[in-house]
């Protein structure tokens, strides 16, 4: 299945699930059908959204992550899948059990990819990677002697030499506003993996705050920060950055994110690279494995500058890898967004029919179509169960 972000910030949609498929009605008329399997993160931003419990018991159900903004479109709130693994408290006693050496050896690893990867940073967009290399090889067990935090005062200085830049959580300027989005996306993004692989986001293994439910989440969201700097430094290179937080804005970093990283000589998505990550860590947990697997490039290179044809807000897939096209590593292919026609297509079908093709040659809507055909002898249950959840379904 394909994963997307759906950012629904530009109209008062209504939201509802039906059949499997997250519907987004506005003004009374359906504009849009996606099947659930194929969404990995919504975020909520207009105030004027509506959306049922049954649409989150959908969500979540179907493993997706739920995102709300505030006034500014900023993340303000998360919600995860509360059990997404059959070994969930298996794997929450490792966490808590794991020696501290352990934790520190970790935390080393992913330091050091962190700083290789803004390194890769600043050599693509400035020419010169400002002696973090260096920095990131002299990295101690726990980062003993805070290289991270050296490498950050660089970093920061070099990427945005212009203006006395300066980071801000609360997102004061068009910067820090994009940045942050960026990383409440991305860290929507990993916390869906930490639940899936069954791990509890709240142990983390640098991060301690104890207000913090998701320390886990931003120690593995670390090494993948660099792919959302490099957008928004391109952005502000280009004087593209607003006061307010455009829809443009926002769907020039998901397609950034939603690039090719290259994880153990392999072009991976981002939901891949994540949960490789998670999975990585649960055996080191287990004592099957000594390192973590992390991403060693990001998409650093320009996405397409065509926005994505949505009715609703932004809305990404992955980039597919070279071998299914032509284009550059983190390209974005065009394809169709109506896909309300499908959806009127399939309610005239039968139970047990079969759209026939050739898979080699099908568009992802196509597949799309094939793979909600297949429903099979669930299909009328899954029906009258939404039906009974939304009593405003059009039947």
């Amino acid at each position: 299945m394909q994963g997307r972000i759906l950012d629904f910030s530009q109209n008062a949609v209504k939201l509802r699930v039906r059949c499997r498929r997250l519907l987004v009605s506005l003004e009374g008329r359906e504009i849009d059908a996606v099947p659930l399997d194929d969404v990995a993160v919504v975020l909520l931003s207009h105030p004027q959204i509506s959306l049922s419990l049954a649409t989150l018991q959908g969500l979540t159900a179907s493993g997706a992550s739920v995102v709300v903004c505030d006034k500014k479109s900023l993340p303000s709130g998360l919600l995860l899948p509360l059990v997404g693994h059959h070994l969930s408290a298996k794997r929450t006693r490792l966490q808590a059990e794991i020696s501290r050496p352990l934790q520190k050896r970790l935390w080393r690893q992913i330091v050091r990819r962190k700083i290789e990867g803004q390194a890769d940073v600043l050599e693509t967009l400035r020419g010169d990677g400002g002696g973090l290399r260096e920095l990131a090889a002299a990295t101690l067990s726990g980062d003993s002697d805070n290289r991270e935090g050296v490498a950050a005062k660089r970093y920061w200085s070099k990427l945005f030499a212009n203006g006395g830049f300066r980071r801000d959580l609360d997102g004061g300027d068009p910067t820090n506003a994009a940045l942050n989005y960026g990383y409440g996306v991305l860290r929507a993004v990993v916390a869906r993996a930490v639940v899936a692989t069954g791990l509890c986001p709240a142990f983390g293994l640098f991060h301690r705050n104890k207000y913090d439910a998701f320390a886990l989440v931003d120690d593995l969201m670390e090494p993948f920060r660099p792919t959302v700097d490099v957008c928004v430094a391109r952005l502000r290179d280009e004087n593209r950055l607003t006061p307010e937080l455009t829809l443009a804005t926002k769907a020039a970093l998901i397609r950034q994110l939603t690039g090719r990283y290259m994880v153990e000589g392999f072009q991976e998505t981002i939901f891949e690279a994540a949960a490789k990550a998670a999975e990585s860590l649960v055996r080191v947990y287990a004592g099957k494995a000594k390192a973590l697997t992390l991403p060693s490039s990001a998409p650093l290179k320009p996405t397409s500058e065509e926005p994505p044809t949505v009715k609703t807000g932004v809305d990404a897939k992955p980039t597919p890898s070279s071998s299914e096209t032509s284009g550059e590593v983190g390209s974005q292919p065009e394809r169709s967004t109506d896909n309300v026609e499908n959806a009127t297509a399939l309610t005239t079908l039968k139970k047990g029919e079969q759209a026939t093709f050739d898979s080699n040659d099908a568009t992802d809507d196509e597949i799309d179509l094939r793979l909600e055909l297949e429903w099979s002898e669930d299909w009328n249950d899954d029906c009258d169960d939404d039906l009974r959840l939304d009593p405003e379904a059009p039947f």
